[in-house]
């Protein structure tokens, strides 16, 4: 009977393994919009997600081997268990804390999904550790782990609170029946990290917002082709501009499947720009449409594979962090993106502290948040021209900082006879609001080119809207120069002879 019983329980392991496996791959084929059970079934993610964990060295020999296959197992369900606890904090659900937590770990687990009902949230966002203890039948496994972590409070539309650390821990896990699980964790330090800004001595920029005239948001990366960018470029300088503002889409420089080709373009277009002497202002996180915290780790590993491409060129001036995340606060919450600004300006302070840093508010009226964090001031300038001046005024008196406009920019769309605009409308218009804005640090104009068709995912769905984005360029889509390019061109030698 007893070997009928073991018979029939090896029989139901493997049967399970073949339904979750199953399980598994019929979940990544589902649409992400599912309402699931279980932490394995919810995040099609997760198990593509990618290990967060560093491992050194034990400081003393363990009783049982640690090897490169223990490593990613302990690492992939250590990474695991702390984004199932973001997630049940920030969807209330405790539930699915049961497959990466067990014991004393579940229980306190348990208890801050309850007291995150109040506005709180933890993201553990990557993770040293070092083994100490690893069980000789290799059925427990403890060891000494810092973690980076962010924690926020919200209030209402307010953050009333946030922090980034470095937790120092010590984390026990068990190998139960559905693999490895945090049994406890104990936390004795915390190291808070620092956001200093390191400062701006630049000279005064004159831009231009790029994309290729047939390859505009979404189309650029994937279609990149180095001898357009490098006759665009040479067009940009000789409009006398010093500085090129450009986009790094999220998913591309971020899937695994696409990363390797976008660090080599991004490669490729920084060489082009250094050989046409030109600077540039890379803006990250464009076209983001999740800032959850559950993908704040995802970030950081984007940060971490662009940040050094940047860092080794001479091209790069600053970075924007984000364009125009003011306009995303309705969908997404105003405390919650304010905090992950925080979280990125940390992070990017800690892999690139060398690279000054900014954020494209899409007005004056938000240009001052997070100022005290950055180490220059921007934002977009498309409000009534007469009190353009005005507006950059109230910003300069209110920080220490460069206060540059990276977006300025007037449509030549025109049903007839100039409505709603036409090429000399566009060039006289662009000329007043130069003018108005010459006591800016830098000024950027949106954009080179004019564009056949633009991105929806971008501008919107509305045909007005659409075809006025296609008439903003300088230059029409087949190069050749609007009025506004001469006055672009003069008002840019007068921005660099101050």
């Amino acid at each position: 009977m007893t070997r009928i019983l073991a018979f029939i329980a090896l029989f139901c392991v493997c049967i399970g393994g073949i339904l979750w496996g199953a399980s598994a791959a019929l979940t990544k084929a589902r649409a992400r919009t599912v309402t699931h059970q279980y932490i394995a079934d919810a995040l099609d993610a997760l198990s593509e997600r990618p290990n967060h964990v560093t491992w050194g060295d034990p400081e003393t020999p363990l009783v049982r081997s640690f090897t490169p296959g223990d490593a990613g197992m302990i690492g992939q369900a250590m990474t695991e268990a702390w984004y199932a606890l973001t997630l049940a904090q920030n969807t209330g659900d405790a539930s699915i804390l049961r497959d990466s937590f067990s014991g004393v770990a579940q229980d306190r687990a348990e208890r801050s999904v309850e007291d995150a009902s109040l506005g709180g949230q933890m993201v553990v966002l990557a993770q040293n550790a070092r083994p100490q203890f690893y069980h000789l039948d290799g059925s427990v496994f403890q060891a000494d782990v810092e973690m980076l972590v962010a924690r926020y409070l919200v209030a209402g539309d307010n953050l009333a609170y946030f922090e980034l650390v470095m937790d120092q821990a010590k984390s026990t896990l068990m190998n139960e029946t559905n693999g490895w699980r945090v049994y406890s964790h104990e936390r004795y330090a915390a190291k808070e990290m620092d956001a200093s800004p390191i400062g701006w001595g630049g000279a005064p920029m004159a831009g231009i917002n790029y994309y290729p005239a047939a390859t505009p948001w979404q189309k650029f990366w994937p279609a990149f082709d180095e001898n357009i960018i490098a006759q665009d470029f040479a067009r940009i300088s000789d409009l006398g501009a010093t500085t090129v503002r450009f986009f790094l889409t999220t998913e591309y420089f971020a899937d695994a499947d696409t990363q390797e080709d976008a660090l080599n373009r991004l490669t490729t277009f920084l060489f082009l720009a250094e050989e046409a002497g030109l600077k540039v202002v890379p803006t990250l996180f464009d076209l983001k449409y999740s800032f959850d915290p559950t993908v704040w780790g995802q970030d950081l590993a984007t940060l971490r594979a662009v940040l050094p491409v940047f860092a080794a060129s001479p091209a790069v001036v600053m970075v924007d962090i984000k364009n125009e995340p003011d306009l995303d606060f309705a969908a997404h919450g105003r405390p919650e993106i304010l905090a992950w600004l925080q979280t990125m300006i940390i992070l990017m302070r800690m892999e690139a502290p060398d690279l000054p840093l900014t954020i494209g508010w899409s007005s004056s009226d938000a240009a001052l948040a997070l100022e005290n964090m950055l180490d220059v001031v921007t934002y977009h300038d498309y409000g009534e021209i007469g009190t353009a001046s005005a507006r950059l005024s109230a910003v300069q008196s209110a920080t220490d900082r460069p206060v540059m406009i990276t977006e300025i920019g007037v449509s030549s769309y025109e049903i007839s006879l100039g409505y709603p605009g036409s090429p000399d409308g566009q060039a006289d218009d662009l000329g007043k609001r130069l003018d108005a804005l010459a006591a800016a640090d830098g000024i950027f104009v949106w954009t080179l080119y004019d564009f056949p068709a633009v991105d929806a995912s971008a501008v919107g769905g509305s045909a007005w809207v659409q075809n006025l984005q296609e008439r903003f360029g300088l230059f029409t889509s087949e190069g050749v120069a609007k009025p506004a390019a001469k006055v672009v061109s003069q008002a840019f030698d007068r921005l660099l002879s101050q």
